[in-house]
């Protein structure tokens, strides 16, 4: 989340941040958090005295994963500059929290909260006595091909056995430390930040519809070079022909998403990693070689939506 256009990646990697403080002033007293909060657009409104609020926090460029105990308080987001395009997950495993906004705030019990991209300003309103949280911040790509749209019914709460190693990788990132194992630590968080995001947004996979269960295979396996129609359409149990209609309908095709798809991720690693070499990346996501790699990023697409 960024208020200012560059004011994010101004902000220097955070290695094993962290905070204790009593009310809002104190919190705010510390330079690292308060330059973090002023980058982020985020606003400590009120935070109540009567607890001590801990925080920790790491922070690859463009990620960050933060864990908290907070007492009674009221966080203002205002998305101002480039955090338009800044994606936020909240999970509050022990407590109550509160999140408003004019705009998409999905949400799925127990206290799992996905912010996509958006101008509109959000309040995080924590309740007494103390409420444990997780927060992840990430680029508008981490929600990229997953399904937006507000729901007109509530989603059965998840499963506690589906989100504990993901809640455990998580907050024992933000509270370790990230030194010398950038690259490959950031690429883990991003992909477990994606996880917890599609846990929020979509649907089981029972009630998915076989373009989504195609499109969330090919999110999943991208980088497997045997990936291909007839894999995809036995993995879902479908024809061949059914599956490129499928995909036909939605003015698309699987050889073009599955392309897309590898795409994003290449540039997504180019950036994690800018001195591996092409073959390299070529391989991580599934390319059979450096020309098809070139050929895909040169045409690019966005992708269908379900």
């Amino acid at each position: 989340m960024t208020a200012g256009d560059g004011a994010w990646a101004a902000v220097a990697p955070l290695d094993e941040l962290r905070v204790r403080a009593r009310g809002a002033d104190a919190a705010q007293a510390n330079p690292e958090l308060a330059a973090y909060l002023d980058a982020a657009g985020l606003h400590i409104a009120r935070l109540d005295e009567a607890e001590e609020l801990t925080l920790r926090m790491t922070r690859f460029p463009e990620l960050s994963f933060a864990h908290l105990h907070a007492p009674a308080a009221r966080v203002e987001w205002t998305r101002g500059g480039e955090a338009r395009g800044r994606t936020a997950i909240v999970l509050c495993t022990n407590g109550r929290l509160t999140v408003e906004s004019s705009g998409a705030v999905l949400h799925r019990r127990p206290g799992m909260f996905l912010l996509p991209p958006g101008d509109d300003p959000v309040t995080f309103e924590t309740h007494a006595p103390l409420s444990e949280l997780l927060c992840i911040t990430a680029p508008a790509a981490l929600v990229a091909g997953l399904e937006l749209a507000p729901r007109s019914t509530p989603r059965p709460p998840l499963s506690p056995s589906a989100l504990t190693p993901l809640y455990a990788f998580a907050t024992s990132l933000s509270g370790g430390s990230a030194s010398g194992a950038i690259a490959p630590l950031r690429s883990a968080a991003m992909e477990v930040a994606r996880a917890l995001a599609r846990l929020i947004a979509e649907s089981d996979p029972g009630e998915l519809t076989p373009f989504t269960r195609a499109m969330r295979l090919i999110d999943e396996g991208y980088a497997d070079p045997r990936l291909s129609v007839p894999r995809l359409a036995h993995m879902i149990g479908v024809s061949e022909r059914s599956l490129q209609a499928v995909f036909a309908a939605e003015g698309t095709s699987v050889a073009k998403e599955l392309r897309a798809t590898r795409a994003r991720a290449a540039r997504e690693l180019r950036r994690a990693r800018p001195h591996a070499p092409a073959h390299q990346i070529a391989t991580a996501v599934g390319f059979g070689s450096v020309s098809s790699l070139y050929r895909a990023i040169d045409g690019d697409v966005p992708r269908a939506r379900a």
